[in-house]
């Protein structure tokens, strides 16, 4: 088997600790998104669901997914999805060994999404509508896509609404999950069924606030909001981390944390090309979370 492509996701989320703008973290156009929304408090009209896992699982088969799918069996409450990315999503035969983990995965009551590059609007929408057809024709274990490089001003829903309805178009069921790695303008949330408004340090997620310019978020569940956090080291800054998701405030119900390392300055490093240290203790952990409990011993 040739070996698997491990690219990140963008990466330049991190890139908040250079800048004193708060929606300029997690990456998205490099630009702050624009307020779509009077400043407001948290509200309690959208429903908080249960915590989710979001995990970019850009490794190869065994033992990265064998792990997750342990992980599904290990706590059958906590709905993980996985985002497959063979190829950096270009391929046009499927991987036997993907089919088999796919599977095994499914059975265990995961989700798998298909990795989708974007380009922040520049990629060709033949090329990209492509990728989705190979992702169902080939896998078709898969339920979504993961659109990573999603743009975050207005001036690209036009091409983001053509994908959404284009996978909507396949099936109504397949979900579609955007990361712009930032709050985009507020107009991506209907053109999307979750977006990842956080991609980058676990330092700079502890600033994390939708307030004032991005109340919209509140208006809808918390699993449509979602968060990737690298450079978190220990299993305490792990758990601290979800609490942080799981603030009202904050208001996010789709995460993953890990303690591998990318530095944004130099380019060194790919926070996705394993499961983190503490993968266990993190799904205990929302498990816990979810339920109410003291959170599991590190």
């Amino acid at each position: 088997m040739p070996p698997v492509s491990l690219p990140p996701l963008r990466l330049a989320a991190s890139l908040l600790t250079l800048t004193a703008a708060l929606a300029g973290c997690g990456g998205g156009d490099g630009s702050d998104a624009p307020a779509t929304s009077a400043p407001r408090a948290e509200s309690s009209t959208a429903q908080h669901t249960p915590m989710q896992v979001l995990v970019p699982a850009y490794f190869n088969p065994s033992p990265g997914w064998d792990d997750i799918t342990r992980g599904a069996k290990a706590y059958p409450d906590v709905k993980i999805t996985a985002i497959l990315n063979p190829e950096n999503g270009n391929f046009t035969q499927a991987n036997s060994q993907f089919t088999d983990a796919i599977n095994a995965f499914r059975a265990q009551g995961g989700r798998v999404v298909g990795y989708v590059a974007t380009g922040y609007g520049s990629r060709s929408m033949g090329a990209v509508k492509a990728n989705v057809d190979n992702y169902l024709r080939l896998y078709p274990g898969v339920s979504g896509f993961f659109l990573d490089e999603m743009a975050a001003k207005s001036d690209q829903l036009a091409f983001y609404r053509e994908i959404y309805e284009y996978i909507k178009g396949k099936s109504a069921d397949l979900q579609v999950i955007g990361n712009p790695g930032t709050f985009p303008d507020g107009a991506y949330a209907g053109i999307t069924d979750a977006l990842v408004t956080f991609e980058g340090l676990e330092t700079d997620y502890r600033q994390i606030n939708p307030q004032p310019q991005s109340t919209w978020v509140y208006d809808r569940p918390t699993t449509a909001q979602a968060m990737l956090v690298h450079n978190a080291p220990t299993c305490a800054v792990m758990q601290n981390t979800l609490k942080t998701a799981d603030l009202p405030r904050t208001h996010t119900g789709l995460a993953y944390v890990t303690s591998l390392e990318y530095d944004p300055r130099t380019d060194v490093g790919n926070p996705w090309a394993a499961l983190p240290s503490y993968w266990t203790q993190l799904l205990g952990s929302v498990d816990a979370l979810n339920k109410n409990q003291p959170l599991p011993s590190c």
